[in-house]
């Protein structure tokens, strides 16, 4: 008798079989024959959780995942769900990023349909949930006013007036049929969003067609970059899509390794990639050897990064990860700056966010103690 947990264990090996369908040197495979309705429906499941509908059609049609007619019919149904809902997202792209283009403000599309369009042979197999874009620092405030203005609703405030264009990762935005579009500065909170070379990342750009409007996204080695923070940098366990993306990225282009290790040294996240790459290896058990991969697997994290890695690990909160941003920060000015902005928020702040300044005290407290435990 199949115990829950050999079940549960069968039905994760599936799914990463359908997220690595299509990759090149995947050693991963799929039962013999098609799944029972119990086993089927949980890895609908956790498709849908992954957005992985995309690649679960795709190894249908190919074969590679034998189904009964009923699974290929819910499986082609979801599919065009989630079809649906990143047109409708592609569509509020082409608004933000005109809006931002009419407003001078610089701009490069993230993650989702920049890496569906790029790096994958049909941006079919790369659906998304959100809206990604990246503008410089110094046009952060000028960006926040123009979505401001298309009427969506500011998710994040800041703790005061500035704050995000000089520290924060970014905010969100809730638009008034309710998608969301992520306005970064960088690409994550803490200390590897402080280190990260954000220069380097407006130097190139490359650039693909949506509805005959033209977009620019970042340069593959950049693209790579941030698909390992997303992939690592955001949850304990690795989620499947964004390790499909660092593998999908890094299997299907000829990166410049010259620029590539330029890139991670400046930016001081070679502890970031080394363990993305290593993760996405390892999850579709991956057999091609790549320079890439040797490199990941051979790199030894040193002290200061393993302490960086840990303000992402396990019990991490907005307050470690502060803590932590506060020791990366490169001068004493910027540090008092960070420090005041956080311990003397404005009260609108504290309004949205807090039942008062002791409140605020308390949640901090809370989180930072917690912090020390788990460490």
């Amino acid at each position: 008798m199949t115990t829950r947990a050999e079940s549960v264990a069968a039905h994760g090996m599936v799914a990463r079989g359908v997220a690595a369908h299509g990759l090149a040197g995947t050693m991963l495979d799929f039962p013999p024959g098609p799944l029972d309705t119990a086993e089927f429906a949980e890895l609908l499941l956790q498709v849908r959780m992954q957005r992985l509908s995309g690649l679960l059609w795709l190894a249908i049609v190919d074969g590679a995942l034998p189904v009964t007619n009923d699974q290929a019919e819910r499986a082609e149904w979801l599919h065009v769900q989630a079809l649906s809902g990143t047109l409708l997202l592609e569509r509020l792209l082409i608004q933000t990023v005109d809006c931002l283009e009419s407003a001078g403000v610089p701009v490069r599309v993230l993650k989702g349909s920049a890496v569906a369009h790029l790096d994958y042979p049909d941006p079919t197999m790369r659906t998304f949930g959100d809206v990604d874009v990246l503008v410089p620092g110094e046009w952060f405030d000028a960006a926040v006013d123009c979505l401001d203005r298309q009427g969506h609703t500011r998710l994040h405030p800041q703790p005061r007036p500035g704050f995000d264009r000089r520290f924060s990762k970014g905010t969100s935005f809730r638009t008034t049929d309710g998608l969301e579009v992520d306005l970064h500065r960088t690409f994550t909170m803490g200390p590897f969003g402080v280190r990260l070379d954000l220069g380097q990342l407006w130097e190139t750009s490359a650039e693909f067609w949506l509805a005959g409007r033209r977009m620019e996204a970042l340069s593959q080695e950049e693209r790579l970059l941030h698909a390992c923070y997303h992939a690592v940098l955001g949850e304990m366990r690795p989620r499947l899509m964004p390790l499909r993306d660092v593998a999908q990225i890094a299997l299907t282009h000829e990166l410049d390794l010259v620029r590539w290790h330029a890139l991670i040294r400046s930016s001081g996240a070679e502890a970031v990639v080394a363990r993305a790459v290593r993760f996405a290896w390892s999850e579709f058990d991956i057999a091609d050897v790549l320079a890439i991969s040797a490199w990941a697997h051979a790199y030894r994290t040193d002290p200061r990064q393993a302490a960086d890695l840990a303000a992402y690990g396990k019990g991490s909160s907005y307050t470690s990860k502060s803590v932590a941003t506060l020791r990366a920060l490169p001068s004493m000015s910027q540090r008092a700056s960070f420090l005041y902005a956080l311990l003397v928020p404005t009260q609108s702040y504290i309004d949205q966010r807090h039942n008062g300044r002791l409140d605020r005290l308390r949640t901090g407290w809370r989180q930072s103690s917690g912090t020390r435990r788990v460490s």
